[in-house]
């Protein structure tokens, strides 16, 4: 047998500089990464769940008027089985309440959601605001 010889396709044995360089970008990536989750872990603190509601938007549907909410935690924890009740009022007096029940709100997240009223909100106070969670 003759002795093989490398075509002009085979690799070479010394790794081209790009890769050198790509390898080294993406080492320095992933050291900045895990540094950061690190310093996230050791000062980061636990706050409970902070939920607030906001109105986005109100639309005629076919069984009343839709109210579309957005529910944000701006909390460092997560809630789950989060109660939102939603009212109309008229000056101090009820006229009609709907709630609805998230289940589950991630920690720092944003959630939307709906109630539905018989009555037109625009006529009406409308509150709505979270009431209840539980510790997922």
């Amino acid at each position: 047998m003759s002795p093989s010889r490398l075509s002009s396709n085979a690799e070479k044995s010394r790794p081209h500089w790009v890769e050198w360089v790509t390898g080294l970008v993406s080492l320095a990536a992933i050291c900045a990464v895990i540094g950061w989750l690190v310093v996230d872990i050791w000062t980061a603190e636990d706050r409970q769940p902070e939920l607030v509601a906001h109105v986005v938007s109100t639309e005629k549907v076919t069984s009343g008027w839709q109210v579309v909410f957005e529910l944000r935690n701006t909390a460092t924890l997560a809630a789950a089985g989060v109660e939102v009740r939603a009212q109309l009022l008229d000056k101090s007096r009820l006229v009609e309440e709907a709630e609805v029940t998230f289940d589950y709100v991630a920690a720092g997240s944003l959630s939307r959601g709906a109630v539905i009223f018989e009555n037109d909100p625009s006529t009406l106070t409308l509150s709505i605001r979270a009431v209840g969670f539980t510790e997922p």
